[in-house]
């Protein structure tokens, strides 16, 4: 009978790999990373914009007062923009859940950041059956949690009441807010 000898790695070779593989990942692993904060901060942007615009439509198509906030547990619209955010059907403008049956929407709380709610002396957006927010415009600010303002985003909410998405105009990669300013997290 023949002998077979079968050849694997010294361990040299093995360690050598090893070392190559640690400083791969070390290399990637930061990357990646950021490719999962920027996916989430992408999806919280997208459910808030589609939150928005859908609050609208429903109002115009239903012909009745949308509004949209967080709810406190007496649902009342509360200020902390870091509860799960309610679009009902308001039609007494009383920013006050009273039916379960009401509910059109409910988004979920971002999981990845935290998000401020500007609505003046409001705690709330609301949109009347033309689709228009006069009384209740301001905006959302979404800030990552270690507060780094190159990755936060406005939603502005104007009179008309379409979300309009602050911009970087001058390119220093902040985005302003409505006067100019770079948007700063609290």
């Amino acid at each position: 009978m023949k002998k077979r000898h079968y050849q694997g790695f010294t361990l040299i070779e093995l360690l050598l790999t090893i070392a190559i593989l640690i400083i791969a990942l070390g290399i990637g692993l930061p990357s990646f990373g950021k490719l999962i904060e920027d996916s989430h901060r992408k999806d919280t942007l997208h459910q808030l914009l589609t939150a928005i615009s859908y609050a609208r439509t429903e109002a115009i198509t239903r012909s009745a007062n949308i509004t949209l906030c967080p709810l406190d547990t007496n649902g009342k619209c509360s200020t902390d923009w870091n509860k799960p955010i309610t679009i009902f059907v308001d039609p007494s403008r009383s920013r006050h859940l009273t039916s379960s049956e009401a509910i059109l929407r409910v988004l979920p709380s971002p999981s990845q950041g935290y998000l401020y709610g500007r609505t003046g002396i409001r705690k709330h957006f609301g949109f009347k059956s033309t689709g228009m927010a006069r009384e209740s415009i301001g905006h959302l600010l979404w800030c990552p949690k270690d507060g780094d303002p190159r990755q936060a985003f406005q939603i502005r909410i104007n009179m008309g009441g379409r979300p309009i998405l602050a911009r970087d105009s001058d390119n220093d990669g902040i985005v302003e807010d409505a006067y100019g300013r770079n948007i700063t997290c609290p």
